[in-house]
């Protein structure tokens, strides 16, 4: 199997954002829990798009987002999460060619303050659907 190809570190990665203020607070900002691993479901890393391959739109029709209920898209550029510690490789998986995941190395995802500053980092890239 060839290895996966190195995403640069001019990149933006971007994750969905759920609706709901355990996902939103007051602000709107980021929470750490977005950041929050799941290791019953396997999860290594926190799942990501690369937005040069799948944009906003695509995104939140992969996941099944919908904004109407308050999901929102949010980026961060690749060189920001890597100064972190953290690493970022590419993992296709069939229903998204840019999926990738943000991965413990330096620094732990296990750790809430590492979480916190990931949530920092991540910027909203769309604007929320007004009615």
């Amino acid at each position: 199997m060839d290895a996966a190809p190195e995403i640069a570190d001019d990149e933006i990665l971007l994750r969905h954002i759920p609706g709901g203020t355990w996902w939103q607070a007051p602000g709107p900002r980021i929470t750490s829990a977005n950041f929050q691993l799941r290791p019953d479901r396997g999860e290594t890393g926190v799942s990501v798009t690369r937005a040069k391959i799948t944009g906003p739109d695509r995104l939140l029709l992969i996941l099944g987002g919908d904004r109407a209920k308050g999901s929102r898209v949010a980026g961060v550029r690749v060189s920001d999460v890597r100064a972190m510690g953290l690493k970022v490789v590419a993992l296709h998986v069939d229903d998204d060619s840019g999926h990738a995941e943000i991965q413990s190395d330096q620094v732990s995802l296990d750790d809430h303050a590492c979480r916190k500053k990931l949530a920092k980092l991540f910027q909203f890239v769309d604007e929320p659907n007004v009615p």
